[in-house]
């Protein structure tokens, strides 16, 4: 959600203002401005709450979660990250043959990377600290306890993979490995042919149709004024903008449903009747952060939920790591059931 709304306001460049909003509008469109200048952008998100906070605004929700998801998440934060060889905002037929790399990363508040991939000259990167993972939410269970003793036996069995297994060895212990493109290739074909048309790129006619209606969901229901201190008030009706971000994604709605498994797009019902305010912090002439409430996005957010898009320092192109080594799919699954084979016989005696 907060990677969505980010890329909403980063989409629509100017902001619709009024009298007396100039000069903050002018303040805005001169720091998004700035953004596309560079040559890459780096976006931390996390919710600005404590776990108390989280629980209290979540337990409740749909997808209610208790108090130990509450703490997870209060020590979480996703990271973004976009390079490219020329400027952002250089336009596609100025484009050709320059290099666009991206990184995802969910990392821990206070140091510590759980789970970073990487996309850069058509290869996938990836590494993931899988005990970590593990050893976030404590079993409950007497199943859940079982299933945390095969999986940190599996982790012991790893030492004795053979060394053509190596890069597998490799993701256990959560070191850096590379997928081999041919298979990232096979595997997005296969998906293709089952989802039909719902995985294929958009063209160009289409990307130009939803960026339009994008801007037109945020300018035409926004209000912005300046607060002092570097901040910035943008005020968009959540609804109307909810209604005019559903047509906006209408040509997407076939992949959009393949991803997400979803029969239909939400409906615009479901958001709030109310304004959201988006607290946009500058820096230097430059875009800091965007804050925001969540609760005033989601009805299934019972209180207070702020989250916080930081835009801060200048960021590093996203670079391949260095030692990864390539990771072939197969080899990953006869990996897998080996150790399962091997677990299995070892009960069986």
């Amino acid at each position: 959600m907060a990677a969505a709304c980010c890329a909403v306001l980063m989409t629509t460049g100017a902001v619709a203002c009024g009298p007396g909003e100039k000069s903050a509008a002018d303040k805005l469109d001169k720091a998004f401005d700035r953004l596309g200048e560079d040559k890459a952008v780096a976006l931390d998100i996390a919710l600005n709450a404590s776990a108390d906070e989280i629980h209290t605004a979540l337990k409740d929700g749909k997808d209610g979660i208790d108090r130990e998801d509450a703490e997870i998440l209060a020590g979480l934060k996703l990271s973004y990250g976009i390079s490219s060889d020329m400027p952002l905002k250089t336009k596609d037929k100025d484009k050709k043959g320059a290099g666009v790399n991206v990184s995802f990363k969910v990392a821990k508040k206070d140091g510590g990377s759980l789970l970073e991939f990487r996309s850069l000259d058509k290869k996938t990167y990836l590494r993931a600290d899988l005990k970590a993972l593990a050893g976030m939410k404590k079993p409950g269970t007497a199943k859940e306890r079982a299933e945390k003793r095969d999986f940190e036996e599996m982790l012991r069995g790893v030492d004795q993979l053979p060394p053509a297994l190596g890069a597998f060895r490799d993701v256990i212990k959560g070191e850096w490995v590379v997928l081999d493109s041919k298979d990232v290739e096979e595997f997005r074909k296969k998906a293709q042919e089952k989802d039909g048309d719902a995985s294929k790129d958009l063209d160009k006619k289409t990307e130009k149709q939803v960026s339009e209606a994008l801007r037109k969901a945020l300018t035409e229901n926004s209000r912005i004024k300046e607060k002092g201190s570097g901040h910035i008030e943008v005020t968009v009706s959540a609804r109307k903008a909810a209604k005019e971000l559903k047509e906006a994604v209408k040509p997407l709605e076939s992949q959009l449903r393949a991803a997400g498994k979803d029969k239909k797009l939400p409906d615009p019902s479901e958001v709030p009747d109310q304004d959201v305010v988006f607290d946009v912090a500058l820096k230097d002439g430059r875009l800091s952060s965007i804050g925001f409430d969540m609760s005033r996005l989601d009805k299934d957010v019972h209180g207070k939920l702020p989250v916080t898009v930081g835009l801060g320092g200048r960021p590093e192109p996203v670079t391949a790591p260095s030692g990864a080594k390539e990771l072939k799919l197969q080899d990953m699954m006869g990996a897998i059931m080996g150790l399962a084979a091997g677990k299995d016989a070892k009960h069986r005696a």
